[in-house]
């Protein structure tokens, strides 16, 4: 998306839109989601491939409150107190049906029903078929579109990943957002290029080299008075409206947490060292840049939603080379169908967890409203398997974080017993005020208990 048609997309939901990517889009979208109803509530996605070892994801069923946790959801302990441990949830799919397992698992996790096939297109009585997409909306986009909290930002969503070839060819097992049938929202591989369709040129030292004590509005004078020029008369008014609620406002600014709406730093991306892919250099350093940006897009408030897929289902990156503990020498996808190779998907999965927990700090270190940043935004982790060798749809490795401003009741490992995903998703519509249950409801009997208050 370039800057242009970013600010104008934007200008939609206000007059100052017109600032687009720029210091006042900074300072002035936050402030006004502020004043609106409080703190914005949002929805993060966020997918990694290949399924799970089990036993080295969950840990066993007890109390509710009282478990250790194993090997690859270890990381998440200083994230404890927001985390929510969802066993015994089911992929509302059918393992028989035609199609790419990977593929049929994503498109079926984050749409509730059961896929079509390409428009146009023939499967020539493949069963590995990769010409399936999604038959409606994935719930990210549904709730983007239904929910209120959810559709007041400027954009309606972002959807990034950290894997190049997650980004184009078939949707299949690349694509986890759908706007409506046949409707894929691939996601961006190039963290710059979102960076810069975001925040334009600023950099992240451009708000802190703000005197500590100076007004907003001196902060954003020249673009206001370039905004003068580019309205009708008749909206002068309106701004003039605006800036007084900002001047108002402009008080609360630290103590709600949004003093720290900024572009944020991203880490360089190496050229590797002869012995990895491209990919395979970059890939956490671009996760870390892409969760971040994320991350600072929440905080402007210039969207609400977003997906991020770590890498697609038939992903071929080689995490020996990539970092320590992998003992294994093959691609994600091949040593995920290797009953050999437990604990090469064990540490996989838990650098994945790594990566994310990163991120999730950073969002509870972020003070907003009543809370941080975390509390008012709900995540969900998962994958599009269950246990990895057979392509499972049991007990689908299932986290979710934060969200306690919307009710969600953290710290705790509940055990579903084989309810569908739809029905965590319809839990998760309920806390978002939609009175909706989610995707075929062959594969769904409602919201379970015990997720929200």
């Amino acid at each position: 998306m370039s800057r242009t048609v970013f600010a104008k997309s934007v200008a939609r939901r206000s007059v100052l839109g017109a600032v687009g990517a720029s210091l006042a889009g900074l300072l002035i979208r936050p402030l006004q989601a502020r004043a609106a109803n409080g703190p914005p509530r949002r929805l993060l996605i966020v997918h990694r491939p290949c399924g799970t070892i089990p036993e080295n994801f969950f840990p066993p069923i007890g109390a509710p409150k009282v478990f250790d946790l194993p090997a690859i959801t270890r990381p998440f302990e200083p994230l404890r107190s927001d985390l929510v441990i969802a066993s015994g949830v089911t992929c509302p799919r059918d393992p028989a049906w035609p199609g790419d397992q990977h593929a049929a698992g994503l498109i079926c996790m984050v749409s509730g029903k059961r896929f079509i096939q390409t428009p146009g297109t023939s499967s020539s009585g493949d069963p590995n078929t990769k010409q399936i997409v999604a038959a409606d909306a994935s719930i990210d986009q549904y709730l983007a579109a239904q929910a209120p909290t959810l559709s007041a930002a400027g954009l309606r969503s972002l959807q990034s990943t950290a894997y190049l070839p997650s980004s184009g060819g078939l949707p299949s097992f690349r694509v986890m957002s759908y706007r409506g049938t046949n409707q894929p929202l691939f996601p961006e591989h190039d963290a710059a290029a979102l960076f810069k369709s975001l925040f334009g040129n600023l950099s992240a030292d451009d708000l802190t080299r703000q005197d500590d004590d100076k007004s907003v509005l001196d902060c954003v004078t020249q673009d206001l008075a370039r905004l003068q020029d580019l309205i009708p008369a008749s909206e002068k008014q309106k701004l003039d409206s605006h800036l007084a609620a900002i001047q108002s406002l402009e008080q609360n600014l630290v103590a709600s947490g949004l003093a720290a709406c900024r572009p944020p730093a991203q880490l360089p991306l190496p050229s590797g060292d002869g012995m990895q892919t491209l990919d395979e250099a970059q890939h956490l350093a671009l996760a870390q840049n892409q969760l971040g940006i994320i991350q600072a897009a929440f905080q402007c408030d210039f969207a609400r939603v977003a997906s991020f897929t770590f890498a697609h289902g038939n992903s071929d990156l080689r995490f020996q080379k990539m970092v320590d503990g992998v003992p294994l020498l093959g691609g994600h996808h091949e040593l995920a169908s290797d009953t050999s190779a437990a604990s090469s998907i064990t540490r996989i999965d838990q650098v994945y967890s790594e990566q994310l927990a990163k991120c999730l700090q950073n969002m509870k270190a972020i003070p907003e409203g009543n809370g941080s940043l975390l509390d008012n935004t709900l995540v969900v982790y998962l994958s599009e398997c269950g246990l990895c060798v057979v392509h499972g749809i049991e007990n689908m490795p299932v986290l979710l974080f934060g969200a306690k401003n919307l009710g969600l009741q953290t710290g705790q490992h509940l055990d579903f017993g084989g309810r569908y995903m739809n029905d965590i998703w319809s839990a998760v519509c309920a806390a978002f005020g939609l009175d909706a249950t989610f995707g075929d409801p062959a594969f769904g009997s409602g919201p379970v208990g015990g997720l929200f208050a």
